[in-house]
């Protein structure tokens, strides 16, 4: 940045759109003169009255502001450094010494899932904040667009008698440092992206090769066990083939010999039964001899008969007796039956147990591996997903910073760099007690309207509407000047020596301009006959 600067001058009044009469400077001078005056204090008290103010210089005043290309862009600048901005910088953890971790822990599963396994909170907070001071910078958007329009009316500068041009105290090798440091902290910034996005790329590639590696290991592993059973299976189901056909052999001789207890039991019931029924056959054959008996009145065979199947009767009760005894008997003996063959079954199914438990042993091996791998994946998945999650939001705040630091100026395009001054006026008033300094923003030019014209009927001064602050972005940064003139009494003296040189009420020929202007605002009434002559005594 060894050349000289472009240097514009941007002009203190322009009409307004609405405002079609012409403007002289004349014009200009004087409403700042007469505004100059009215402010001033004239004395207060009238017991212990106080001194008035002394108009001691007004002065149009140019206060350099430097418009920079950077980056495609126009940078704003501060040229007496009354403003600087402040980026803040986040400070990311050791991404490198993360990034190492991860890559030398990637051979071996374990190692990387431990790895992720200490790193999971890694992300989650930044490690520091530093401030990054940008001499001069103006960043408020109102400011750069209301100056963007401001610049649409600026000239090439020409080197006045009757102002005062402020030389910048940001010099050209301090506005270098500023883009420096702008562009240092840009740089920082999009590091930080790109190391975020290379750990991001860098996990998910892990991530696949991991799982890859964990899907391939647990295939094999299935198809180990899947061997294994298939090896073992057909010797264990031999082996249960070979117990079922002895405990089948072992209940059929319990079933044999119950059942021929129980064939026996059933014989003796069968023949009860024989017996039960040829008794009642007797009893019907007795029976009926008797009624024959009694037919034929035969007295001695029917008491013979009716003893012999009185004896016949009491034969009946020990008969069903010794069917409730048989039918016991046959209970007992197949439940004794059931007990033996549910024993003879229950012993075998102990030792097909123990056959099966080799089987049984490498299926829960299968499982537990699957299931613990399965865990490990997800495990895997997750912690990955949580740092990938926590890199993320860091990226986003990231590009969000970035952003910012991008949208810095204003999109309209300069191939050099440029000085450009504001013009304001400067009045200073001077007591015994000291001086009081007024700025005079850059303004627009109004007309003579309705409601200019109503002020003057009701007495409030139609000047206050003469000039109207085209910006109040930039009169706050203009205000400055006067806290920086109270602050430095370096700056004030050298400010004073030049405003009074600078003085539009200086010379003769100055005054005489001014009378003019008084003329041309009577003229156009802005101001009274009687205003216009107290303001020329004031001259």
């Amino acid at each position: 940045m060894s050349k000289k600067p472009i240097e514009l001058i941007l002009p203190f009044a322009v009409p307004a759109k609405e405002r079609f009469k012409p403007f002289t400077k004349d014009m200009e001078m004087a409403a700042i003169f007469y505004l100059a005056e009215r402010n001033r204090k004239k004395g207060e008290g009238r017991v212990l009255k106080k001194p008035g103010e002394k108009l001691l210089f007004i002065a149009e005043t140019c206060y350099p502001v430097w418009l920079i290309p950077w980056k495609g862009r126009t940078i704003i600048l501060d040229g007496l450094s009354l403003t600087s901005q402040s980026l803040s910088y986040n400070t990311l953890p050791d991404i490198k010494a993360f990034d190492n971790d991860v890559q030398s822990s990637s051979k071996s599963r374990e190692a990387y899932c431990a790895a992720l396994s200490q790193h999971v909170n890694y992300f989650q907070n930044y490690v520091g904040k530093e401030e990054k001071t940008i001499k001069g910078l103006i960043k408020d958007p109102e400011f750069i667009q209301d100056l963007m329009d401001y610049l649409q009316d600026a000239e090439d500068i020409r080197v006045a008698p009757i102002k005062t041009i402020l030389d910048p105290t940001l010099d050209i090798s301090e506005v270098s440092a500023s883009l420096d440091e702008l562009s240092i902290l840009r740089n920082m910034v999009d590091q930080d992206i790109k190391n975020l996005c290379r750990s991001m790329k860098l996990l998910s590639k892990g991530r696949k090769e991991q799982v890859k590696m964990l899907q391939d290991e647990l295939k094999k592993s299935i198809g180990d066990f899947d061997k294994q059973i298939r090896r073992v299976k057909p010797k264990v189901m031999a082996k249960i083939k070979k117990i079922q056909e002895k405990r089948d052999e072992e209940v059929t001789r319990i079933s044999k010999k119950y059942e021929g207890k129980l064939h026996a039991i059933h014989q003796k019931r069968i023949n009860t039964e024989r017996t039960f029924e040829r008794l009642s056959c007797e009893m019907s054959r007795i029976e009926a001899d008797i009624k024959a008996a009694r037919e034929h009145k035969d007295e001695a065979i029917e008491f013979q008969l009716t003893q012999k199947i009185e004896e016949t009767k009491k034969k009946f009760p020990v008969l069903n007796r010794a069917l409730k005894d048989i039918d016991k008997d046959i209970e007992n003996v197949e439940d004794t039956k059931k007990i033996k063959v549910a024993r003879a079954r229950s012993k075998p199914d102990d030792r097909v147990e123990e056959a099966m438990m080799i089987l049984r042993d490498i299926e829960a091996a299968k499982e537990a591996k699957n299931r613990l791998e399965h865990q490990e994946l997800d495990s895997l998945e997750d912690q990955t997903a949580l740092i990938i999650g926590q890199i993320n939001a860091m990226l986003k705040e990231k590009e969000g910073a970035l952003n910012e630091i991008d949208s810095i100026g204003t999109l309209a395009r300069r191939r050099k760099r440029a000085l450009s001054y504001l013009s304001l006026y400067f009045v200073c008033y001077e007591t015994e007690d000291g001086k009081r300094f007024v700025v005079h923003p850059p303004s627009y030019v109004g007309c003579m309207g309705i409601k200019t014209k109503l002020k003057g009927v009701f007495g409030a001064g139609k000047m206050k509407s003469f000039f109207q602050s085209r910006s109040q972005s930039i009169e706050a940064l203009l205000d400055r000047l006067v806290d920086l003139t109270q602050e430095n009494p370096v700056f004030e003296k050298e400010i004073i020596e030049a405003e009074i040189k600078a003085n539009i009420l200086r010379t003769s020929e100055l005054k005489m301009r001014v009378k003019k202007g008084l003329t041309e605002l009577k003229d156009d009434k802005w101001i009274s006959d009687n205003e216009c002559q107290y303001l020329y005594k004031c001259l």
